[in-house]
């Protein structure tokens, strides 16, 4: 058994070391490609725009709400108990469906930027391949799943570049 582990590392060491002046690899970040990126600096500030929008109107619905629970602890010791009652379960509705919105809305939020990530990174991946295939790339790999690289092989710059570039000719 110990003699074929080796037998079989020693020919996977050989192949790699015949093949080793033809391996050229490269590493692209791609989080940050999308952040420096026109593109993705146009969506972000497309998405922050989006959210602060939904925050306005639903900040509107909590100070509403806010205003009605503070009124209602004033006039709460003077209402009869049904009156009591009757607000009391009007303002539990109206809480409940603000927590529903909130929770719609994030969830709409999440959705979105997703979309706008998702249209961006199928750019990018057609834009690695292509900058693969001009510079002959035999493997380039995402930098979170890289422990150590050298600098020299990282086509993040040339990525956004090209990203860049064609983004102006839109």
């Amino acid at each position: 058994m110990k003699y074929t582990l080796a037998v079989i590392w020693l020919m996977l060491f050989s192949t790699l070391a015949a093949a080793q002046d033809r391996v050229k690899v490269g590493f692209i970040d791609v989080q940050r490609a999308i952040s420096e990126s026109q593109a993705g600096k146009r969506a972000r500030d497309k998405f922050q725009a989006q959210v602060k929008k939904a925050e306005t109107g639903l900040l509107k619905e909590k100070q509403e709400l806010e205003r009605l629970k503070s009124e209602f602890d004033k006039k709460s010791p003077l209402l009869k108990d049904d009156e009591r009652r009757n607000l009391e379960v009007d303002l539990q509705k109206r809480a409940v469906n603000y927590q529903r919105a909130m929770g719609d809305l994030q969830q709409e939020l999440r959705q979105k930027e997703g979309e706008m990530t998702g249209d961006i990174l199928k750019e990018l991946e057609k834009i690695v391949t292509e900058v693969g295939k001009a510079e002959k790339f035999t493997l380039i790999l995402e930098r979170s799943q890289i422990l150590y690289s050298d600098q020299a092989i990282d086509i993040t710059n040339k990525v956004i570049e090209v990203f860049n570039s064609r983004a102006r000719s839109k």
